[in-house]
């Protein structure tokens, strides 16, 4: 049986449009762009490339802008949960990437106060959010394992 579970797709909409934002006017100021000109009209302003200072903040803001919208669409894209062929992928905040152990190695599912669930394996625990998650889709999940897991 193959299940996943995403988190709520509409909270990766302002970290996704600040990042088009970052990005946007650090290219502008970059390429000389409309933003730019209009800063020229207001500040006084000289050539990109001839303060120091000023051309590596652009560099650092199109970096934090990039850095955003890439982590925004991965999330988008990439579930928290997964079930496939007897094993699960968790994604979790002790691992860059998601964690897959066989399903019937799972020991205990805890579940806290602060929208933790608690995945307990026999080598290690691993720690997945589950305040953007659907309830509905994650009970569902949890009754899968638990009904995978008895003996």
């Amino acid at each position: 049986m193959e299940k996943k579970l995403f988190r709520y797709k509409k909270i990766f909409v302002p970290q996704f449009l600040s990042g088009v934002f970052l990005s946007y006017s650090a290219l502008d100021n970059i390429l000389e762009g409309p933003l730019r000109e209009l800063f020229k009209q207001y500040f006084d302003i000289e050539e990109f490339g001839s303060n120091a200072r000023e051309e590596s903040l652009y560099f650092i803001i199109l970096f934090f802008g990039i850095f955003q919208i890439v982590i925004s669409l991965q999330n988008l894209f990439q579930p928290v949960i997964e079930l496939k062929n007897g094993k699960i992928a968790l994604k979790t905040k002790q691992k860059i990437l998601s964690v897959i152990k066989p399903i019937n190695e799972i020991i205990e599912i805890t579940e806290s106060e602060d929208f933790i669930l608690t995945f307990v394996f026999e080598d290690s625990s691993y720690n997945v959010i589950s305040k953007h998650l659907e309830n509905n889709e994650l009970n569902l999940i949890l009754s899968e394992i638990r009904r995978e897991n008895r003996p």
